[in-house]
């Protein structure tokens, strides 16, 4: 396995990417799933540092295309919580998808980073049997133990899509009358005016 490029002795609240520090080449992790019953009895963390393809995710390509590949720096490790052990999973995930303006309609590419910082625990979540169970915001259950790579980055980066895309912030969008990109240049065109209860007295105001 790759090394991450993070610091081991970190402080747990300072973790960073540091994907200048990555030099062999991130392998593809599309298949890859993180088995907590097996990560929980490690003496080390887990890391993984990896690219996925368009292939590997559903929603996310639903949104826009997949420009090169996404890639995962991730860092897992178990920790002991309450008297008990859970999985803390946390890195980061960088991709650039293609999306359309919805001011000019124009396609552009759109870059996403997004954090993770997630807690997972084997089993159900004993708040849906025992009422009197504290409810944990904070840890996600996985019935088999088992966590999909894709899944959470596809999660992760879905979170930092805009939800009105726009390909930079001054865009000017298009003429209401005509159409025309006014990105590229001002229309000479001239809307016209929407017809009121009193658009006759302002004609006769006019002459």
């Amino acid at each position: 396995m790759a090394p991450l490029g993070t610091d081991e002795d970190r402080d747990d609240d300072a973790f960073q990417p540091r994907w200048e520090l990555l030099g062999d080449t991130p392998r593809a992790l599309g298949s890859v799933t993180l088995d907590l019953n097996h990560l929980l009895h490690r003496a080390h963390p887990w890391k993984a540092h990896g690219v996925f393809g368009q292939e590997d995710f559903t929603e996310l390509t639903e949104a826009g295309a997949l420009e090169g590949r996404a890639e995962l720096l991730l860092d897992a490790r178990p920790v002991r919580q309450e008297g008990r052990l859970i999985a803390r999973v946390r890195g980061f995930c960088r991709a650039t998808l293609r999306l359309t303006c919805v001011r000019c309609l124009v396609d552009f590419s759109a870059p996403l980073e997004a954090e993770i910082d997630a807690a997972f625990a084997v089993g159900s979540d004993p708040a849906v049997k025992n009422k009197n169970w504290r409810f944990e915001e904070d840890v996600e259950y996985l019935p088999d133990g088992v966590l999909t790579l894709s899944h959470l980055v596809e999660e992760e980066l879905l979170l930092t899509l805009p939800m009105n895309p726009v390909c930079f912030s001054g865009c000017a969008g298009l003429c209401a009358g005509c159409g025309a990109d006014l990105n590229r240049a001002p229309c000479t065109c001239r809307a016209s005016e929407p017809q009121g209860p009193f658009a006759a007295l302002k004609s006769l105001r006019s002459t």
